[in-house]
């Protein structure tokens, strides 16, 4: 396995504080490079990524480069290749709905954990169901290539 890794030689690595008690937890995150990932980069690299035996990213990528995201996701459609998403955080079904959705229509596999679940259901007007409904409607949102069902999982 190669890395292949996009460096911004003006801005630091990110950092985060991380504080646990419990099973309660905060988090303090400075993004820095991570929110400046050049399209370039992907362009450069795609043909490494269609010889991928799957893809998996996160909504948090939206920050970073949402076409570059959407990129992804197409040409994981394009090439075959299964597509694991994962909805991240709450506040990006909040702000940058549109996007989530229409990369989720990518996704053979998506992992939400409770919050962003129920995020999502009230995205969808879903209010009041539990999570297993939750998953099912996750599970059956429009996808573009329904010839593959798309998995699930909520933690």
């Amino acid at each position: 396995m190669t890395g292949c890794f996009h460096i911004d030689a003006d801005t630091p690595t990110g950092t985060c504080a991380v504080v646990v008690v419990d099973k309660n937890r905060t988090l303090c995150a400075n993004l820095a490079a991570a929110c400046k990932y050049d399209s370039k980069h992907m362009e450069e690299n795609i043909d490494k990524v269609k010889n991928a035996s799957l893809i998996y990213s996160t909504s948090f990528f939206i920050t970073s480069n949402k076409e570059a995201l959407k990129t992804l996701a197409r040409t994981a459609h394009e090439c075959g290749i299964p597509f694991a998403f994962n909805l991240s955080a709450v506040f990006l079904m909040q702000i940058e709905l549109p996007t989530v959705l229409e990369v989720l229509e990518y996704a053979d596999y998506v992992f939400a954990n409770e919050d962003e679940a129920d995020a999502f259901a009230k995205t969808q007007n879903i209010e009041g169901a539990n999570r297993v409904e939750i998953a099912k409607a996750l599970a059956n949102f429009k996808k573009q290539n329904p010839d593959r069902p798309r998995v699930a999982i909520v933690t």
